[in-house]
């Protein structure tokens, strides 16, 4: 297992002081995330929601050009990559062409290489990235840029939607706030700080839906938000095991892909609308669900582009791969980012919500497959366990319930003994499992080329075949301890 001894200091304690250094740890976020310039860009964002789409171009056109000459001059990995390119002919965004992609794999090797010269990378705040292909990054983010992301994300998607910070709510995530293996209640912790109720992601079951619901309903949770395939796995617990719906005000999902199955759950559960949101800790490119159903871009965290295979923008309609160039953080500006999800361009632009910015359509990616544990629970979106930056990318492939195999493509630097530290964290995180461990030279990808971190092959019938071929082929290097 990866040993983390933050985490293991957190789970020796009490529950009672579990919540305290939850609380005593959002106070610190509070005073990051709402401190000096929050309110004035709270103010200037309500009035960004006015913009036309033209005054959004501009803005971000004049934005555009600071960011590339800051990565021209001050930042190591592109003074490198883009010499002899002309980088001061990019002066819109449809300029970009001229520019590289940026992928993945190229972050990873040397994060601090995108940091902008100057700045003390132990001055700056650390994201990690969920990883969702099983390759999660370090963003860094400058202090002084967090009150700006939080007034941006407060009033583009839950001001938007008509709810706030202030009211209490409750969340379903990734972070694993109570051992996998625990098997009694209470399956939440409760930050007072922000009045969250954090519900654990990795101990659904038709069996404990019923507690869920009522700490919901005990701590006065008004809305909730997570992953949408995990708020998923509640919802249908819960109406199959006959539990009373639970009414909210709203739900807003994102991490995974919302199937119109898990959108239906959640509504009829909890008795409310669900919003769809897209965005990631890199900061690059996020949209927002509005109250008539349509993906609006949102304009001051980066530009879009929808990308063919082979570099040239998708057609109204034409579904293509999310490339995105952030305009929010200056630290580590990532530039033409390829984020590995799918969308196209919607052909009729036209919103009566009165948002003029553009619309988006078929949002896929980061397609994650429930894994099920022998005991019925569903467990998706375990991804932040992939933290060996020797394993290259890994899946997790599940032939039967309570059985799975964790296919791992090694990378520079790999051991085995790196895989098997992975698999320790997967289990320490949803319990007792039978984890057969392959090493592959390449980790199949959708008919589409997405890559997904957990594939149930009773749900996935097209990828069979090449799983089929993986297993019949290659010997179990060993099974999770």
């Amino acid at each position: 297992m990866i040993h983390d001894w933050k985490m293991e200091l957190y789970w020796r304690l009490p529950i009672f002081l579990q919540e305290a250094a939850l609380s005593l740890y959002a106070r610190r976020l509070d005073r990051l995330y709402y401190g000096d310039g929050y309110e004035g860009w709270r103010q200037k964002f309500n009035g960004w929601r006015r913009w036309s789409r033209s005054e959004a171009e501009a803005w971000q056109n004049q934005q555009l050009q600071t960011v590339i000459e800051l990565a021209a001059r001050r930042v190591p990995y592109y003074r490198e990559k883009w010499r002899g390119l002309d980088w001061k002919s990019v002066r819109s965004a449809k300029d970009l062409y001229i520019l590289p992609l940026l992928d993945r794999q190229s972050i990873r090797q040397n994060e601090k290489a995108f940091i902008a010269g100057g700045l003390n990378p132990e001055s700056l705040w650390l994201e990690k990235t969920s990883g969702t292909t099983g390759t999660p990054l370090k963003v860094y983010w400058a202090p002084s840029t967090l009150p700006k992301w939080a007034a941006l994300k407060d009033t583009m998607i839950r001001s938007a939607v008509g709810v706030d910070n202030g009211q209490p709510r409750a969340m379903m995530g990734t972070r694993p706030i109570m051992r996998g293996r625990a098997d009694t209640p209470p399956y939440w912790r409760y930050n007072r700080t922000w009045k969250q109720l954090y519900l654990s992601s990795y101990h659904v079951s038709q069996a404990t839906a019923r507690l869920y619901a009522e700490a919901i309903q005990r701590y006065g949770s008004e809305w909730i938000t997570g992953i949408g395939s995990a708020l998923a796995a509640l919802a249908e617990c819960a109406l199959q095991s006959g539990v009373p719906e639970t009414p909210l005000r709203r739900a807003i999902v994102s991490g995974d892909t919302l199937l119109p199955a898990m959108r239906s759950s959640i509504e009829s559960f909890f008795k409310c609308k669900c919003f769809d949101h897209y965005g990631q800790n890199e900061g690059v490119a996020m949209a927002m669900e509005c109250l008539h159903g349509k993906m609006h871009v949102i304009p001051g965290v980066g530009i879009w582009e929808i990308l063919r295979e082979d570099g040239s923008p998708c057609a109204p309609d034409e579904v293509g791969e999310i490339v995105g160039t952030s305009l929010i953080n200056d630290a580590m500006p990532l530039i033409r980012y390829r984020l590995g999800d799918y969308a196209a361009w919607a052909k009729d632009q036209f919103c009566p919500c009165g948002n003029q910015q553009p619309v988006i359509k078929d949002l896929e990616g980061r397609m994650d497959d429930y894994v099920i544990t022998s005991d019925g629970r569903k467990i998706g979106r375990i991804s932040s366990a992939f933290k060996y930056p020797t394993i290259h990318s890994a899946q997790i492939v599940q032939d039967r319930p309570g059985h799975a195999y964790l296919l791992v493509r090694p990378g520079e630097g790999y051991r085995s003994a790196d895989a098997k530290a992975v698999s320790g964290d997967i289990l320490e995180r949803i319990g007792a499992f039978d984890l057969q461990i392959l090493e592959v030279p390449e980790v199949p990808k959708t008919q589409q080329g997405k890559a997904v971190l957990v594939v149930r092959l009773s749900e996935r019938p097209d990828m069979r075949p090449a799983y089929d071929n993986i297993l019949r082929n290659q010997t179990v290097c060993f099974n999770a301890a």
